[in-house]
C-alpha cells in the first residue's frame, strides 16, 4: 500500500488509529521481515502520534512480538491449524486480541474483542466473525489455555512463562546454570531503559539534564558512564528533540559505551574501526579523542556507512575516513599502522535480546555455532593492522562462550606475541576482568563482552 493510502486508511479524522498501525507494524515485521525498532520509529515519524498513543502503539507491538511464541500456541489450541495455514494478517489480529485480552488489565476485555473484530472486517474478507469467534472462545477456555495446562515440559513451560526459544533456554542452562538463566530471561522481558550517549564535543552532561528538565523531560546522570544519560520521560519525538538534531547526544547504551573506555583512544592516536556500523563506538571514541587524531572506520555495507556519515556530520565528528571493506580481507596498507584497532565482531546478539524482542524469534542455533569461525578469521586479519605496542580490542554483544572468550583464548595460542591485559582496569565502573563479560541481569546494561591485547616484541 502507497504511504498516502495507508495513511488514510490509518487515521479517522486527525486521529490515528493505533489498533490497525499495529496490526500492520506486526505484519512488517513477522511477515515481511522488518527490523522492529526501525518500523516503529517509521511509524511514530510518519503518523505523529500523541504521547498517550504512542506509548500504547509500542506496548502494542512490543508486547505481541515479545510473547508471540505463547500468543501462537494458543491461536493453534483455539482454531485446531498451525500458524503457517492462517491468513497472516488474521494471526496479527488474533495476537493483537489475544495480547490485549491476556495482559493488559486497562482494556476492557469487550473493546479488545469488539476492535479486534472491526480490525478483521476492514483488512480480511468475511474473516470477522471467525476473528470474534475465536477470541470470545479464549474468554471461555482461560484455565485450559493456561501456561501451567499448555506446557509439556519445564523447558517449554520456561519458554511460555519468559517468552524465549526452548533451544536457548537450554543452552543458557547448559552454560550458565538455573539462577543466571532465570536473571538473563526476567531481564529479557523487561523494558529496556532509555540511554542517550552526551557528546562531550559538544556539550557536557549537566548542561544537557538542565535543559532538559527545564523542557519537561525526566533525566538522571548514569551512575555507570560519565557520559551517559537515563531518560525516564520525554515530551514528544526523540529524533525531534534539539539536542538529537544538534548532536549534543545520541542514542547508545551503556556497555556500547564501554567498548570505548577499553580502547582508550587517545588524542592523536591512529585507530581502526573494523565492522564499525552503525558507529556509535566510531563517534563515542572520536570524542574521546576530542576530535584529534585519525579513525580509520569500514564496514561491509555501502548503505550504512552513508548513515555513518551523518551521523558523524550531526555529531561534529571530522576525523572519522568511512570505507565500504570487507574486515576479512583489509588492504595489506593497513599492517602495523594503527596504535588501536577494535574489532567489534558480527555476532548473535544475545545479550541486546531486551532491546530488539523480534531477534529472538529469527535466531537459529546451528547460525550461531557457525559464527566463531567468521569472528576468529576477522580478528585475525585485523590483528595484522595493530603495530608494535599497539593494541587490539575483540568486542561482542553476546554472552556466548563461544563467541566470546572461545575466540580470543584461540587467538592467542596462535599470537604468542599478544598478551591479554585487565579490560575491566579501563572501565569507569566495577567490574571483573581481565576479559569483561558484562551480564545484563546483574550490571544493568546490555550485555557485551571486552577483551584488550597489547602487541609486545617477539
Amino acid at each position: 500500500m502507497d504511504t498516502k493510502k495507508q495513511d488514510s486508511v490509518l487515521r479517522t479524522g486527525n486521529r490515528v488509529n493505533v489498533r490497525l498501525a499495529a496490526v500492520r507494524a506486526l505484519l512488517e515485521i513477522n511477515r515481511d521481515g522488518g527490523y522492529a525498532n526501525i518500523v516503529l520509529q517509521q511509524y511514530i515519524s510518519q503518523y505523529h502520534f500523541t504521547d498517550v498513543d504512542r506509548r500504547f502503539f509500542t506496548e502494542l507491538v512490543y508486547g505481541v512480538i515479545r510473547r508471540r511464541n505463547y500468543l501462537d500456541a494458543m491461536i493453534i489450541k483455539l482454531t485446531g491449524r498451525p500458524i503457517k495455514k492462517l491468513s497472516a494478517m488474521v494471526v496479527e489480529i488474533l495476537r493483537l486480541g489475544l495480547y490485549q485480552l491476556w495482559y493488559l488489565d486497562r482494556v476492557p476485555h469487550s473493546a479488545a474483542v469488539n476492535e479486534s473484530v472491526k480490525l478483521a472486517r476492514k483488512l480480511t474478507r468475511g474473516l470477522h466473525g471467525f476473528v470474534n469467534g475465536v477470541l470470545r472462545n479464549s474468554e471461555r477456555r482461560r484455565e485450559e489455555l493456561s501456561i501451567e495446562a499448555m506446557a509439556n515440559s519445564e523447558a517449554q513451560r520456561w519458554s511460555y512463562v519468559y517468552n524465549q526459544p526452548e533451544w536457548l533456554i537450554q543452552r543458557w542452562l547448559s552454560e550458565y546454570g538455573e539462577d543466571t538463566t532465570l536473571g538473563l530471561l526476567s531481564w529479557c522481558n523487561d523494558n529496556p531503559a532509555l540511554i542517550a550517549r552526551v557528546n562531550t564535543l559538544v556539550a557536557t552532561p549537566e548542561v544537557i539534564v538542565s535543559e532538559m528538565e527545564k523542557a519537561g523531560w525526566r533525566v538522571e546522570q548514569s551512575t555507570k558512564i560519565p557520559e551517559a544519560l537515563r531518560i525516564l520521560s520525554h515530551r514528544g519525538s526523540l529524533e525531534a528533540a534539539k539536542w538529537v538534531k544538534e548532536g549534543s547526544i545520541t542514542f547508545m547504551d551503556e556497555a556500547s559505551m564501554a567498548v570505548a573506555y577499553v580502547v582508550q583512544p587517545k588524542p592523536g592516536d591512529k585507530v581502526l574501526d573494523c565492522c564499525a556500523a552503525p558507529g556509535g563506538k566510531t563517534m563515542h571514541m572520536a570524542a574521546l579523542m576530542q576530535n584529534k587524531g585519525t579513525i580509520v572506520a569500514n564496514d561491509i555495507h555501502s548503505h550504512k556507512i552513508e548513515l555513518m556519515k551523518q551521523n558523524a556530520q550531526r555529531l561534529h565528528v571530522s576525523i572519522v575516513s568511512l570505507y565500504e571493506q570487507d574486515a576479512t580481507t583489509l588492504p595489506e596498507s593497513y599492517d602495523n599502522v594503527f596504535d588501536k584497532v577494535l574489532v567489534d565482531v558480527p555476532c548473535s546478539g544475545l545479550g541486546i535480546l531486551q532491546k530488539k524482542p523480534d531477534m529472538r524469534w529469527r535466531k537459529e542455533e546451528k547460525a550461531i555455532d557457525a559464527l566463531p569461525e567468521l569472528q576468529g578469521r576477522i580478528l585475525e586479519r585485523a590483528a595484522k593492522a595493530v603495530k608494535t605496542g599497539g593494541h587490539l580490542i575483540y568486542s561482542t554483544c553476546t554472552i556466548n562462550k563461544a563467541e566470546n572468550e572461545g575466540v580470543v583464548t584461540a587467538f592467542l595460542k596462535e599470537h604468542p606475541e599478544f598478551i591479554i591485559e585487565d579490560a575491566a582496569t579501563l572501565l569507569p565502573f566495577e567490574t571483573k576482568g581481565p576479559m569483561v563479560t558484562l551480564m545484563p541481569h546483574k550490571d544493568e546494561m546490555d550485555g557485551f563482552f571486552i577483551a584488550r591485547m597489547r602487541k609486545e616484541v617477539l
